[in-house]
């Protein structure tokens, strides 16, 4: 009997792994209502009002081996335990573990229900909607149809128009700086007293308010309560305040999200992205990386990642080795590709790779001769025998390249390099 692959959803990482898998010849099942229909979000908010295309489709089409099932999926409940079947750890490769073995069964809201030998969650986040008295229509910024609906008001709009924005996350600048960018107004509230708090280091995010507010973004912190926003000042009005992972059931238990944690209820995967779950995998937006290179305490949460997620778990329900693996010889066939991520806000331009921590304070920076690009690099240590582990780079593109190159490379450069004014960084990426 051949794998019985089912991905249930239909982001960026449930369409990447299915595309893999298809490519190389294996037939796979994606349950998502609006399969063939989904897009990559971040363009949605940073072209609200321009004219530039503001989604990219994932143009993933049903085909011989690609099934589109247009349902929402419920629960997942495991078969019984079987000599051969789910006695197998979900992260053997395909030659470990028999194509023969039901593990289990999706089931799906009309009523029907799907067998599976192997399973990718790939289910994303769920936008959190607050609710803002003053404004009944505000709408977060998470999928096709909120974008539409505010692009045509944009459009309807016959002079300049008064943005409110709830929440200062990287979608929410995104959304505001926009804005301000295609001749609006726009005033960001947070509850805190700088944006991006919890993205970037100190140095980005003071240099990117700066940059905001002499654009003209305009900022009220301290709001404590959306109950303090004024009404009868905003023509339209976006929440961006966070996102839940999507779940589902499997055998009558979920991650439960504790309390202020939104990505608490993400499905804790190890360093190869099995769940505990035999048989059952987690990618993208709805995986917690608990083990490996890449562990972080919270869902990586962006689009370059969940892309890799879905290679990766191609490569591994194909039972072919990574090439990481290849290259090095590791046999643990864990997920290493290097995480980064980018936000465009307005002119400005920001990118991370690898692992920074928005509360870094032992860190290098370098700028380029005019002092208005720059880079923050992160180590995992204080002395000069530590490694590089991260690097934040703001308007420089190059030598975001350069950074994810080196990180991506075998030779991680130390504090000690850094040390060296002989030490050129790009070309150090060269080697």
């Amino acid at each position: 009997m051949a794998k019985q692959i089912v991905i249930i959803g239909a982001g960026l990482a449930g369409t990447t792994a299915a595309r893999e898998l298809s490519e190389h010849g294996q037939a796979v099942t994606v349950i998502d209502p609006e399969a063939g229909e989904t897009c990559e979000r971040p363009p949605l908010s940073k072209h609200l009002f321009d004219d530039s295309r503001y989604h990219l489709p994932y143009h993933l089409e049903s085909t011989e081996l690609i099934t589109f099932v247009r349902d929402r999926a419920t629960s997942i409940t495991l078969a019984e335990a079987a000599p051969g079947s789910q006695q197998t750890h979900p992260s053997a490769t395909a030659e470990e573990q028999p194509n023969d073995a039901i593990v289990g069964t999706v089931a799906l809201a009309s009523g029907e229900a799907l067998d599976f030998t192997h399973c990718i969650l790939a289910t994303g986040m769920r936008a959190n909607r607050s609710g803002i008295p003053a404004y009944p229509d505000a709408l977060p910024v998470y999928d096709l149809s909120e974008a539409e609906w505010i692009r045509d008001k944009v459009a309807a709009a016959t002079s300049q128009l008064n943005v409110g924005v709830l929440g200062s996350g990287y979608l929410g600048m995104e959304v505001a700086t926009s804005a301000v960018a295609a001749g609006h107004e726009a005033t960001v509230y947070l509850r805190g007293s700088e944006p991006l708090r919890k993205q970037l280091s100190a140095p980005v995010r003071q240099a990117l308010v700066e940059a905001h507010q002499a654009a003209g973004v305009n900022f009220v912190t301290g709001v404590s309560s959306p109950d303090e926003i004024p009404a009868a000042v905003h023509d339209l009005f976006v929440t961006s305040v966070g996102a839940r992972p999507v779940r589902i059931p499997i055998d009558g238990e979920m991650p439960s999200p504790s309390d202020d944690n939104d990505f608490s209820a993400a499905w804790e995967v190890d360093a190869t992205l099995a769940t505990a779950h035999p048989g059952i995998w987690a990618a993208g937006d709805c995986a917690h990386v608990t083990d490996g290179p890449f562990a972080l305490d919270h869902p990586w949460a962006c689009e370059p990642v969940a892309e890799s997620h879905g290679k990766h778990l191609a490569e591994l329900i194909l039972g072919e080795p990574s090439a990481e693996a290849s290259s090095t010889g590791n046999s643990t066939r864990s997920w290493s590709d290097v995480p980064w991520h980018w936000s465009f806000q307005g002119p400005e331009k920001v990118f991370t790779v690898g692992l920074t921590s928005p509360d870094a304070d032992d860190t290098i920076i370098q700028y380029d001769p005019s002092g208005k690009k720059f880079q923050v690099f992160h180590f995992d240590g204080g002395d000069l025998s530590a490694k590089l582990i991260g690097v934040e780079t703001l308007n420089w593109p190059p030598m975001q390249a350069a950074a994810r190159r080196v990180l991506g490379g075998k030779d991680i450069p130390t504090r000690a390099h850094f040390d060296d004014p002989e030490f050129d960084f790009k070309v150090h990426s060269r080697l």
